[in-house]
């Protein structure tokens, strides 16, 4: 059910033509300066700040993600899916950074920069009656393995609610909400019948502590 967003980059010479500069909200090639990897970046301003929201694709890892950069901030989608996995610099919370992200997002899909892909990463899904429960693991270089879980409404066909929430040790236990108007106990309810269900049907695994998708 996920879509996987990037930035679309501009491939060849962004016109810098008798001396005019670049316009001020840009998106830009960088592959040059990585020959392995192709890099599009995208400046914006959210309440006065400048940030970056720049998409990398690692050709020699066969990796997609994107990062959110700001002054002391930076903040990664792992799986380009407009939903920010974990801080890795700065003290702002995630909810708060996936404000300036969504905004980000917005302007580039009104500026029809954003490309949509077909999504290629492990994840556990289950559908109930009434929900889409999808359940996600990752697997950071410099860290512990964590897990995603989004909870999606059939209710509202439209716009349905969207639920995102951070279990930051992969141990059964949900850590934040990032996305939705729930409570912590109530998506705890369904990520632990998720996990209880995954487990049973071998979709998931325990090892070490932690519970994951299998991969």
């Amino acid at each position: 059910m996920s879509k996987i967003y990037h930035l679309e980059a501009i491939r060849g010479l962004f016109a810098i033509v008798l001396g005019c500069v670049l316009l001020p909200l840009c998106l830009e090639n960088c592959a040059a300066t990585r020959p392995q990897s192709s890099i599009s970046q995208y400046q914006f301003s959210y309440n006065n700040e400048v940030y970056r929201i720049r998409s990398i694709f690692m050709v020699e890892k066969d990796e997609r993600y994107n990062e959110l950069i700001g002054k002391n901030l930076l903040a990664i989608d792992f799986d380009q899916d407009r939903i920010l996995d974990r801080i890795s610099i700065g003290t702002a919370s995630l909810p708060d950074a996936q404000k300036v992200y969504d905004y980000g997002l917005e302007m580039l899909t009104k500026e029809n920069r954003l490309r949509e892909l077909t999504p290629a990463n492990h994840k556990y899904t289950e559908e109930k009656a009434d929900l889409y429960l999808e359940m996600k693991s990752f697997y950071p270089e410099n860290g512990k393995p964590f897990n995603q879980i989004k909870i999606i409404s059939k209710k509202q066909i439209v716009y349905p609610e969207f639920i995102v929430a951070i279990d930051n040790e992969a141990d059964g236990k949900i850590d934040e909400i990032l996305k939705g108007t729930v409570s912590l106990e109530k998506v705890q309810k369904y990520y632990s019948d998720l996990i209880e269900s995954g487990l049973s049907k071998n979709g998931l695994v325990k090892a070490d502590g932690s519970i994951l998708v299998r991969k």
